[in-house]
């Protein structure tokens, strides 16, 4: 089996289409194309089903490819331990994190690492918690900076802990019961019934988000639905409608501002998820890998503290 071949193969199953995989590949179509049939000839069975522009593996195609991925592994991680072993500091790291916080951690920390390991290139994906565990499974990132709790860890993934933060209810200021929230409400966060605010409008998180799986659940545990003014994926935009007045919301402890027009509290069930990062488990980690997680653990925490003692 040729390594290269094998890669054109899965690529054409992770996209589901020779176009996609020749664009990803940076191939023409036609050249993709060819290589497809040439191994199917050797082989003397199709890999793939053509259903409406959709490519599906055959019996004989899973077969394939299940050894191909192995193959695939194992010459990705025999090369980083040799790199490893001879301190070769090159090669290339793939990790996915969020458009928001993921992408300010990797700006922040990126210039130190670059100056530790300059000849160390990076393959991103910016996503959702969600799609990015999918993106581990698959094998297109090896590190995934994620938010989770213990109910929605998955067997098959290993977590490293960084920081664990709240997840908050803000009031605007001129909200009639933001003087509830006391003084400092940005240290204190006190408890607030939800049920006060049944008949107000909410801002909410997108349900592509895995906050929103904890914000329903305060809601459902209150007795009642929200009344949604409108939902964005956006963290920032949900943050910015509350200080300008708009309506309350739910975010993350990290987004909180003391010096912004709104007030915070926590609502029972109290709820609390970690920020960390995930890959698969018995994945091999080079060095450079445990020095970049090291930094955004030191990156996350930080963070926090700052946001605790402004």
């Amino acid at each position: 089996m040729d390594i290269r071949q094998i890669e054109y193969i899965i690529a054409i199953e992770q996209e589901q289409s020779i176009s996609k995989a020749a664009e990803k590949l940076f191939l023409t179509q036609s050249a993709l194309n060819q290589q497809l049939l040439k191994l199917e000839k050797e082989l003397g069975t199709p890999l793939f089903e053509r259903r409406k522009h959709t490519m599906i593996p055959t019996y004989a195609g899973r077969i394939y490819l299940n050894t191909a991925h192995r193959m695939v592994d194992m010459k990705q991680e025999t090369y980083k331990i040799i790199r490893d072993i001879t301190e070769e500091r090159a090669g290339e790291i793939a990790i996915a994190y969020t458009p928001e916080a993921g992408a300010l951690m990797f700006s922040h920390i990126y210039p130190i690492f670059h100056r530790k390991y300059p000849n160390i290139t990076f393959r991103i994906r910016e996503e959702r918690v969600k799609k990015m565990e999918q993106l581990v499974f698959q094998k297109e990132v090896t590190l995934a900076f994620i938010s989770y709790y213990d109910s929605s860890k998955h067997p098959e993934l290993e977590y490293l802990d960084m920081d664990s933060e709240k997840m908050v209810l803000a009031l605007p200021s001129t909200h009639p019961l933001a003087h509830l929230a006391g003084e400092e409400s940005y240290l204190t966060f006190p408890h607030l019934d939800l049920t006060l605010l049944r008949n107000d409008p909410f801002i909410m998180l997108s349900k592509d988000t895995r906050m929103r799986d904890m914000i329903d659940l305060s809601f459902q545990i209150a007795g009642f639905r929200p009344n949604v003014l409108f939902e964005s994926v956006s963290t920032r935009t949900v943050v910015s409608m509350v200080e300008q007045q708009i309506a309350p919301a739910f975010f993350p402890q990290s987004y909180v501002n003391p010096n912004a027009r709104m007030v915070y509290f926590t609502v029972p069930p109290y709820q609390e998820w970690m920020r960390g990062v995930t890959f698969l488990k018995g994945a091999y980690l080079t060095k450079p890998e445990k020095d970049f997680i090291s930094m955004a653990a030191d990156y996350f925490h930080k963070v926090l503290e700052d946001n605790s003692h402004k």
